[in-house]
């Protein structure tokens, strides 16, 4: 058994260790260091003490080690959010609290258990220029992209940090210090190299008050907050990214909230955004690494709105297979970029559900011009004038 299996297993709602086959010492160390790097390690660290396990000194050490510290960043996350929320109060901002710092406080037994990228906040369109001008006044700085930019991601097109608060490295479950980013969405729109979906529509309409860290704020209806999470499951498949705490959300809304959800709704508006791909896998997904408990009535049905090759592909991504297909070699040379942007392409394009929409995704080829591969070229060629 790999590490990430072993680890998937250990976590799962269901959790299946057998006592009488464990791994050897050295496996351990490996278990562990792969747990660290996919943000798995506290939520390991908590179910092997929760059945009291006796981790080898080293392997303990290591999480031991991640768990203070996600413990510490996400209390100072929470501090960080509550400002903002405050501020946003006082000027009458809606706020839509996002991913991380929704779940973490609400539906984990613990914020710890929970690592954090960024904090993602949705603002309406109408006041995203109040909402960073609030920012800029708690001494946030902005930076702006253009949506033409890139693999054309437009869900936000600004992130936030204070000065001299960056990370120590570029993954974000091993740098505990700093301020997160903020991320302040526009929309839910997913989208890579052309692929898009948009579940937009109606989540403002349907969101539910709550209190964060004392302050007030919103999160969508469960119905949208599980299609959030399982389309954005999927698309960090499609783009290459770590996605096993993606898919344990997804199990741990269900854990908590399960018997509130209206599975015909969420068949409905899944469909009613054409978004039944991305949802079909990424509940798959949850539902065969960590057993979360969705109907396999609600699977099957989005599996006929899918066609067979999608099904199949998604079906041959195991633990392992997600992991290899989401851990990818540091790009160094022009030809990789290239060669990276083709098979980014090719991923994206597995997913689209027409002639159209395979179109859409190739044809970004055809503007090399606006991708990060060329603003890397001219950068280089620049300093070597």
């Amino acid at each position: 058994m790999t590490p990430i299996e072993h680890i998937v297993k250990c976590i799962s709602l269901a959790p299946q260790l057998d006592k009488t086959n464990l791994p050897s010492d050295e496996e351990w160390e490996k278990i562990a260091v792969v747990a660290i790097a996919v943000g798995l390690a506290p939520l390991l660290y908590w179910q092997l003490t929760q059945i009291d396990l006796d981790l080898p000194p080293m392997a303990r050490a290591k999480l031991a080690v991640l768990r203070k510290a996600h413990a510490k960043r996400n209390q100072e996350i929470a501090d960080q959010l509550a400002e903002i929320l405050a501020a946003c109060a006082q000027k009458n901002i809606a706020v839509l609290v996002l991913k991380g710092a929704l779940l973490a406080p609400t539906v984990y037994a613990e914020p710890a258990l929970r690592p954090m990228n960024d904090i993602d906040l949705l603002f309406q369109a109408d006041d995203i220029d109040q909402a960073e001008v609030v920012l800029e006044e708690l001494g946030y700085s902005g930076k702006h992209k253009d949506a033409d930019q890139g693999p054309g991601v437009v869900k936000h097109l600004s992130t936030y940090r204070r000065d001299g608060n960056e990370g120590a490295t570029p993954n974000p479950y091993l740098s505990a210090d700093a301020d997160r980013m903020v991320e302040p969405h526009i929309s839910l729109e997913e989208s890579w190299f052309g692929l898009k979906v948009d579940i937009t529509p109606g989540v403002w309409d349907r969101a539910v008050p709550i209190t964060l860290n004392n302050q007030p704020a919103l999160r969508l209806s469960l119905v949208d907050l599980l299609l959030h999470l399982a389309v954005h499951a999927s698309f960090h498949v499609i783009m290459g990214s770590s996605v096993f705490l993606q898919l344990y959300d997804i199990g741990q809304v269900l854990n908590v909230w399960g018997d509130e959800i209206k599975w015909p709704e969420l068949l409905h508006r899944t469909r009613q955004v054409k978004a039944q791909p991305f949802v079909y896998a990424g509940f798959y997904w949850a539902k065969l690494l960590y057993s979360a408990p969705i109907p396999e009535t609600t699977l099957a049905a989005l599996e006929q709105d899918c066609s067979p090759a999608l099904v199949a592909y998604v079906r041959s991504l195991d633990a392992s297979g997600l992991l290899k297909r989401t851990q990818h070699p540091p790009l160094v040379t022009f030809q990789q970029r290239l060669q990276r942007g083709i098979l980014d392409r090719k991923e994206a394009a597995r997913w689209a559900d027409s002639f159209n929409a395979k179109w859409q995704v190739w044809q970004t080829a055809l503007t090399f011009h606006k991708t990060d591969t060329m603003n890397l070229l001219k950068q280089r060629l620049k300093s070597e004038v």
